[in-house]
C-alpha cells in the first residue's frame, strides 16, 4: 500500500476516534448524576474521614448534576430529607451561576465544600471568575435567568459572598436533627 492511502486511512480513523470521544463526553454529561454516584460508591466516603466533604467539579453542563450527586451520597442519613433537598437545589444554582457569569479560564475547576455543624448545613462554590454582579435580580420569565439568587435568598437561613482569590458564594441551612 502506499504512504498516501495509509496516511488517508490513518486521518480517517483519527476523525472515528475523535467523533467516538465526543460522544463518550455527551454520553457522560447526560449522565452526570449516575456517574457520580457510581465514582463515589467506588471509593470511601469523604464523610467517613472528614468533617467536610470537598469536591472539584469541572466546569461543564454535567456540573450542577455531579453537585447533586455529591451531596445525596455525603448528605444521606445525615440530615433530614428537606435540608437535603434544598442543598441539592440551591448548590445547583450557585454552581450554574459559576458556569454562567464569571471569566472562567479553559482550565478552570469549581469546588464544592460543604460541612454540617452546630445545627447548620453550610454549602460552599468557589469559582475562579472575579467579574459580574452577585446579588438577586428579578426573574426573567421571558428569557430565563435571575431565579437561583432569589431562591437563595428566600431558602438559605444565611448566605453570602466572598471575593478573596476567585469568587465564593455560601449559603447556610438550618438542620434540626442533624449529625455532626
Amino acid at each position: 500500500m502506499n504512504t498516501v492511502l495509509l496516511d488517508q486511512r490513518l486521518r480517517d480513523q483519527q476523525i472515528a476516534i475523535a467523533r467516538l470521544m465526543d460522544e463518550a463526553q455527551v454520553l457522560r454529561d447526560e449522565n452526570a448524576d449516575l456517574v457520580a454516584q457510581l465514582e463515589t460508591a467506588r471509593s470511601p466516603l469523604a464523610a467517613d474521614v472528614y468533617e467536610r466533604l470537598e469536591a472539584v467539579l469541572r466546569p461543564c453542563p454535567a456540573a450542577p448534576a455531579a453537585a447533586r450527586a455529591a451531596l445525596t451520597r455525603w448528605l444521606s442519613g445525615n440530615v433530614p430529607i428537606e435540608v437535603l433537598e434544598d442543598a441539592r437545589l440551591l448548590a445547583s444554582e450557585l454552581v450554574t451561576n459559576s458556569l454562567r457569569h464569571p471569566d472562567l479560564p479553559d482550565d478552570a475547576a469549581l469546588r464544592l465544600a460543604v460541612q454540617v455543624r452546630e445545627g447548620a448545613l453550610r454549602v460552599e462554590v468557589r469559582d475562579p471568575g472575579t467579574t459580574g454582579e452577585i446579588a438577586p435580580r428579578e426573574p426573567d420569565r421571558v428569557y430565563g435567568g435571575g431565579f437561583g439568587l432569589k431562591l437563595v435568598d428566600q431558602i438559605a437561613t444565611r448566605w453570602g459572598v466572598n471575593r478573596t482569590g476567585g469568587t465564593q458564594v455560601w449559603f447556610e441551612v438550618d438542620a434540626a436533627g442533624a449529625t455532626d
